[in-house]
């Protein structure tokens, strides 16, 4: 994800460069090591380089929440339990009628949702082995062989999505299968996540599919100071080989992991592609009182 840059001008008149937050994390992370327990924040937040419309909106409303000794299945309950709450108060309100058909649509209420690792959906939709491709160079050649025209300077993550968003993600978590976690991600693909402590070729993370849309990022956190800082000085590097911005590390993040944070997990949910997923809409111009798209020519 790329920040989104801002110039401002202090009192002395004075611009100064800054940026939006794409994400509370951090400084959740940070209560977290302070001491906090169970943590969340609902809020706006900001990503450059983002589309207008469909299921993209530069400023997007979004729900992180944290727990202290939880691991990440905790998290995949809670968020169950969120889905079929909500659309259960919705069917007992005065618009249920109006949003009864996308939720049955969506088969939220049709519990237990399915989880998936990301190696059998690799097997089953793009018939690859992922085990064979868990390094970026077998990556990369698996996409030149696929056709696509994947570049020698582009990370594992670019690579492995040009795959992944072509062939499998179409197919996951459809109208007709029903939301899906999808978990087991490449531990090449998760910067911020712990290692499954029976496979650490792969990383205690998943994401939410409903309705076909990928609605949120979870992870059992990392906790280790000096491996937190060496893969985000590795993903300044592979961004900068890739000619991407690259940003300084949070040292004060850094610095919370090494006084103490207690082993957690946390999500990320956008706010507004659930709405989308009551409401059955599918721009998500329809569910935000100022979209961005009608803001420029």
């Amino acid at each position: 994800m790329s920040p989104m840059r801002i110039a401002v001008r202090d009192d002395k008149n004075v611009e100064r460069t800054g940026y939006l937050h794409t994400s509370p994390e951090y400084t959740m992370k940070k209560l977290l090591a302070a001491g906090e327990q169970r943590i969340f924040s609902m809020q706006k937040v900001f990503r450059d380089n983002e589309s207008f419309g469909g299921t993209h909106n530069p400023e997007f409303m979004m729900i992180e929440w944290y727990r202290a000794g939880a691991d990440y299945w905790a998290i995949m309950d809670d968020t169950e339990s969120l889905f079929v709450s909500v659309a259960n108060a919705l069917l007992d309100g005065p618009h249920a009628d109006a949003v009864r058909p996308a939720i049955e649509q969506s088969r939220i209420l049709r519990q237990p949702w399915a989880r998936l690792h990301m190696r059998d959906v690799w097997r089953q939709y793009a018939n690859v082995d992922l085990e064979q491709y868990l390094t970026r160079e077998a990556m990369y050649v698996l996409c030149r062989e696929k056709g696509y025209a994947a570049a020698e300077t582009e990370s594992y993550a670019d690579l492995f999505y040009r795959v992944f968003l072509n062939e499998i993600e179409p197919n996951i978590g459809t109208a007709e299968s029903g939301p899906v976690f999808l978990y087991g991600y490449p531990a090449e693909m998760a910067a911020l996540a712990r290692l499954a402590p029976n496979d650490p070729r792969y990383a205690q993370r998943f994401e939410l599919y409903v309705s076909g849309m990928e609605l949120a990022n979870a992870f059992g956190e990392l906790t280790d100071h000096h491996e937190q800082l060496r893969r985000l000085e590795l993903e300044r590097e592979e961004r900068r080989l890739a000619g991407k911005d690259v940003f300084a590390v949070d040292r004060e993040f850094i610095d919370a992991l090494r006084a103490g944070m207690p082993e957690s997990s946390g999500i990320a949910l956008g706010i507004d592609r659930m709405v989308q997923v009551m409401t059955g809409c599918q721009n998500i111009n329809d569910v935000i009182a100022l979209p961005m798209s009608i803001l420029f020519d």
